[in-house]
């Protein structure tokens, strides 16, 4: 096959949306129950600002902030993307499937009376998307599962009127999530490689231009033993079938691994962001 072909199929929007599916998405209640229990983990600290973080510095490159836009934040989480950009921009509407994840951005935002972020409550695959559709100046999503194929990807793209950015963790290793997928048969970790190539194709069949810039970075959790089983075993739920023998060698890792009653996991990865005008 010529190089010319290839690629001529690869960016065919048809091939794309036939092959970018969600491969992840089997048990919502389940993929809900694991983000709820680590909702706390996620307040949000000013950590997350434009002196000293990446993907924030970028989009004030690349996009004219101003107090006449509206901004989206697609698996928003505990908001603090949201919380971040409130500063530069007229309106800040975050959207997540976790309960208690927004709970933890409203009470932050009410507590720091902020008041020009709403969160919305929504599963960004299951939404139709049109309450969303061109109303705002930027839309973003920032190392969320709520963009996992195509459908989720172009209903992103269809609510912006100006600018999209999209950043997905690539190359990553999780050295207890990897170990724990591959006892169920999941060869696939929690990276985004196809996701990331399949979005550029997109953007770029689309007529975009999308400008690229990657980041490697490291992240350390901690979480308490009975908290670290809730975590680990409804992100497999969310992605597979487990039974109750499985559940228990997994627990028993997890058991085994543990420090003081405390799993804790290092991640390396190389965030990729892509930006771009619709």
């Amino acid at each position: 096959m010529s190089l010319f072909f290839y690629r001529e199929l690869h960016m065919d929007l048809v091939y794309i949306q036939k092959h970018w599916t969600n491969k992840m998405n089997t048990n919502l209640s389940a993929s809900i129950a694991a983000w709820d229990s680590v909702a706390d983990e996620y307040v949000y600290d000013d950590t997350v600002n434009f002196s000293n973080n990446a993907f924030l510095q970028l989009i004030q490159e690349k996009v004219p902030l101003n107090k006449d836009m509206s901004v989206l934040d697609v698996g928003c989480g505990a908001g603090a993307y949201s919380v971040a950009l409130s500063t530069k921009v007229g309106k800040v509407v975050g959207t997540d499937f976790s309960p208690k994840m927004l709970d933890v951005g409203k009470r932050y935002v009410a507590e720091h009376q902020i008041q020009n972020i709403e969160f919305v409550e929504r599963d960004w695959w299951s939404c139709d998307g049109s309450e969303f559709e061109r109303k705002y100046d930027l839309v973003f999503a920032h190392t969320t599962p709520a963009i996992a194929d195509y459908e989720s990807f172009v209903k992103m793209i269809a609510a912006s009127k100006g600018y999209c950015a999209l950043c997905k963790p690539a190359r990553r290793t999780d050295e207890v999530s990897d170990v724990v997928r591959s006892m169920v048969g999941l060869k696939e970790g929690y990276g985004s490689d196809d996701s990331i190539a399949y979005a550029f194709d997109t953007i770029w069949a689309m007529g975009g231009n999308p400008e690229i810039d990657y980041h490697k970075t490291v992240w350390k959790s901690s979480k308490p033993l009975d908290e670290a089983k809730l975590w680990y075993l409804n992100r497999l739920k969310g992605s597979c079938v487990i039974d109750d023998k499985m559940e228990r060698l997994i627990c028993d890792y997890l058991e085994e691994i543990s420090d003081n009653g405390v799993v804790r996991e290092t991640t390396h990865t190389t965030l990729v962001t892509m930006i771009w005008e619709v």
